[in-house]
C-alpha cells in the first residue's frame, strides 16, 4: 500500500507510537510522511532517524509564537486550544496537494491536533490513530484543577472537546485507540453526535445536506445503526531496543521518566515527591530520586533544591537512567489509553510501582507477578521501599514483567492490528461510496 502518514509532531524515540508504525509497515508499504516541527534543533535527529523508513518526507515549522497566536484567536470559538495549537492553513493545503498528487491507498492522521490538517482531502480511505479520547482525558484533568481561572478554562475546553472530538472522529472512515476505556467512550460519544445530527428538523438537515457530501451523510447512517467504527490498536514496545541493562550498583534509586512539559506527568512527580517519598526516605535514608524528561517546568526544577533528587531535562536516551533504578515509579493521578513509560521499563525487567490509573491500559498485568499496584501514599511507599530492600524481588518481578511484555505488546504485533484496520477502511469506504 502506499500511505500517507500525516502527524502534528516529528515521530521520535518519544513520540514512540507513530516512528514505530512507520518503522514496521515500512518492511511492505510505502510511506509519505507530513510533520510539523515544533522545535527544529531538538527534532533534528529525530527526522534523521525516521527519513530512512520513508519514500519522502514533507516538514513544516511550527512555532511556539504561532501555536499561542491560535490558542488566543480561538479561546471564544467552537474549537478547542487542543485543536487549535497546530492550525496552519499552509499546513492544511500541502496535506491536501500531497494527498491529490500521491496515488495513495489510505491516509493515516494522529491526534486530535493532526486531524483537522485532513480536511481538504478527499477521494481516499482515511483513518484516524485518536490515541486516546481527549475528552476523558480533559475530564480527569479538570478535577485536579485548583485555581478559579484554570477550572473555567478547563469547563470551556472539556464543553468544546466533547462535540468536537465526536464530529472529528465521524468524518474518519475507521478510528482506532489505544485502549479499551477509551474506546467505549469515543464511541458512545460518536453515535450520540450520529443520532443528534440525523434527528435534525428538516430545514437544518437541508442546510446540512447542502454543506456536507452524499458520503458523509452515509457514513452518519452507518454510525447511527451501530457500525463498529473504533477499533483497538495497541502500544507496543521495541523489545530489542528496550533490553536488560547492567545496573551500576550504587544508592539505591527511584526513577520517573516522562515528558516533563506534559502536565498530568508534573502532577505525578510532585505529588510523590510530596507525599510518598518523605515515607520512603525515612526507611531508606539514602534513597535518591531521578526525574528523566525534555522541558521540566519550575514547580519540577525547583526540586533539586533537595541534594537527593535530580532533574535531568532532555536527555538523547533513556535507557541509561532506567538501567540506574531499583525502582521505576508512575504515580499518574490522570491518564488515559496506554503509558508507554511503563511498558518500556517492565521491557528493560524494572520492577515497577504504578497507580491504577497507570496500568489501566495494561490488563493482562498482575498485581504484584509482573508490577505493583498502589494508589494511596502508604501502601505505594510500601511498596517502594519493599522493592529497594529486596533486590531480588525486584529481580523476580522485572523477568515476569518482561515477558509479558514480549509476548503481549509488541510493535510488529501492533503493525499488524494496524495493517487490518487499513483494509477495513478501504471496505467501509469503498461500501459507502457504492451507496452515495
Amino acid at each position: 500500500m502506499r500511505i500517507l502518514f500525516v502527524v502534528p509532531y516529528m515521530p521520535s524515540l518519544v513520540r514512540v507510537r507513530p516512528f514505530n508504525f512507520i518503522k514496521q509497515l515500512s518492511l511492505y508499504h510505502e510511506i509519505t510522511l507530513i510533520a510539523l516541527l515544533n522545535n527544529e534543533a531538538a527534532e533534528a535527529d529525530a527526522a534523521g532517524e525516521i527519513r530512512g523508513f520513508c519514500e519522502k518526507m514533507y516538514m513544516l515549522r511550527l512555532g511556539k509564537a504561532r501555536a499561542m497566536v491560535n490558542c488566543c484567536r480561538r479561546l471564544f470559538s467552537p474549537v478547542p486550544l487542543q485543536a487549535a495549537y497546530t492550525e496552519q492553513p499552509v499546513a492544511a493545503d500541502l496535506v491536501a496537494q500531497v494527498a491529490a498528487a500521491g496515488n495513495f491507498d489510505i491516509l493515516h492522521v494522529e491526534h486530535i491536533r493532526g486531524a483537522h490538517l485532513t480536511q481538504g482531502v478527499e477521494g481516499m480511505p482515511m483513518i484516524y490513530d485518536s490515541v486516546d479520547c481527549i475528552t476523558r482525558l480533559l475530564k480527569q484533568k479538570l478535577s485536579h484543577e485548583s485555581g478559579t481561572l484554570a477550572k473555567a478554562l478547563g469547563w470551556e475546553e472539556l464543553f468544546k472537546m466533547r462535540s468536537y472530538e465526536a464530529r472529528v472522529a465521524a468524518g474518519f472512515d475507521k478510528v482506532v485507540i489505544t485502549s479499551e476505556r477509551d474506546k467505549r467512550i469515543l464511541g458512545w460519544l460518536i453515535r450520540k453526535y450520529a443520532s443528534a445530527i440525523r434527528s435534525t428538523s428538516m430545514p437544518e438537515k437541508r442546510i446540512m445536506r447542502s454543506l456536507v457530501e452524499e458520503l458523509q451523510d452515509n457514513r452518519l447512517s452507518a454510525l447511527h445503526a451501530g457500525t463498529e467504527h473504533v477499533s483497538i490498536v495497541r502500544n507496543g514496545v521495541d523489545h530489542e531496543y528496550f533490553a536488560p541493562m547492567p545496573q551500576f550498583e550504587g544508592k539505591p534509586m527511584i526513577v520517573f521518566s516522562g515528558k516533563m512539559s506534559y502536565s498530568p506527568n508534573v502532577t505525578a512527580v510532585l505529588k510523590f515527591y510530596k507525599e510518598v517519598y518523605p515515607l520512603v526516605k525515612r526507611e531508606v535514608p539514602d534513597v535518591g530520586f531521578t526525574i528523566v524528561g525534555s522541558d521540566p517546568p519550575e514547580s519540577i526544577r525547583r526540586l533539586v533544591s533537595d541534594p537527593s533528587v535530580k532533574v535531568t531535562g532532555y536527555v538523547p536516551d533513556i535507557r541509561s537512567y532506567i538501567a540506574s533504578a531499583r525502582v521505576v515509579v508512575c504515580p499518574m493521578t490522570i491518564g488515559v489509553g496506554i503509558q508507554n513509560k511503563v511498558l518500556e521499563a517492565m521491557s528493560m525487567s524494572k520492577p515497577v510501582v504504578v497507580s491504577s490509573i497507570a496500568c489501566r491500559g495494561i490488563p493482562d498485568a498482575i498485581d504484584t507477578r509482573h508490577l505493583m499496584r498502589a494508589d494511596d501514599p502508604a501502601p505505594m511507599s510500601k511498596a517502594v521501599i519493599e522493592l529497594l530492600k529486596s533486590p531480588e524481588k525486584g529481580r523476580v518481578l522485572g523477568r515476569h514483567a518482561r515477558q509479558l511484555v514480549q509476548d503481549e505488546y509488541s510493535w510488529a504485533a501492533a503493525a499488524k492490528s494496524l495493517e487490518k484496520c487499513y483494509m477495513q477502511s478501504v471496505d467501509i469506504y469503498n461500501k459507502l461510496c457504492q451507496a452515495a
